[in-house]
């Protein structure tokens, strides 16, 4: 499958000089650009802005309090061309996370899913930002589990109704062949509804899963050897095929 379009994280020195955005702040965490009346904006800005204290309370992990840049342009088109102008090598996205020297930068454009998208890499810039640099797989799973406004991040869209069909033909996310994966491969659709699955697994399983989830988080912050998240799990997981009726109870 394709890996859905909203999904990118680009590193680029590339800096917001020689563009005068529209300036709004939300809650003092990501200033907002947009070129798009704000009317539009206002009804999903409380949702958007509950991503610091959400990640916070959930990863038991310090969330950096500096401000990002969230651009929010007319159309696919618009984008387009000004994410070719910033990278010239980078993939036609839905939305994307570019990283800075600073700050990170959020471009996205305004559509129906604009919400989800905004969630998805403002997750990717508040880990950025923190000094949670992850493997791929638990980045991309984070920001999937963070992006769904619902109010249980297991109400996921679309993965939820797909990762019950899997379960119920017996089959399982195997997060060891998550770790598995290259760095700079490039996700299928399947890798992601996986990444979410296994990351919505551990952090509402048991206590056990979630706090092994948050000492891991809390390493890679720290910059300690980290290690294979599945090895500190081998205690009480023994297999990923033996999680299926947990996995039936909690997603």
């Amino acid at each position: 499958g394709t890996p859905p379009s909203s999904d990118s994280q680009i590193t680029a020195s590339n800096q917001l000089a020689g563009r005068r955005w529209p300036l709004q702040v939300c809650e003092g965490q990501f200033h907002i650009h947009p070129t798009v009346p704000t009317a539009k904006l206002a009804l999903h800005m409380a949702k958007l802005c509950t991503r610091h204290n959400a990640t916070n309370r959930s990863l038991a992990i310090s969330i950096s309090e500096q401000p990002g840049h969230l651009v929010v342009l007319e159309n696919r088109e618009l984008l387009d061309t000004d994410v070719k102008r910033r990278l010239p090598k980078a993939p036609s996205r839905r939305a994307l996370y570019i990283r800075h020297r600073g700050p990170g930068l959020v471009l996205t454009y305004y559509n129906p899913a604009w919400l989800t998208d905004a969630r998805h890499e403002c997750t990717h810039a508040l880990l950025d930002s923190s000094g949670v640099r992850g493997p791929q797989w638990l980045d991309e799973g984070l920001a999937e589990y963070f992006e769904t406004a619902n109010f249980s991040p297991l109400e996921h869209a679309t993965h939820r109704a797909s990762v019950q069909t899997q379960i119920r033909f017996g089959q399982v996310a195997d997060l060891e062949r998550l770790e598995r994966m290259d760095s700079n491969s490039m996700m299928t659709a399947k890798d992601y509804r996986d990444a979410w699955s296994v990351t919505a697994f551990l952090l509402n399983s048991s206590l056990q899963t979630k706090n092994s989830s948050q000492v891991f988080l809390s390493d890679l912050q720290s910059e300690r050897a980290a290690g294979f998240l599945s090895h500190r799990l081998q205690p009480s997981i023994h297999s990923w095929r033996a999680v299926r009726h947990s996995l039936e109870t909690v997603v």
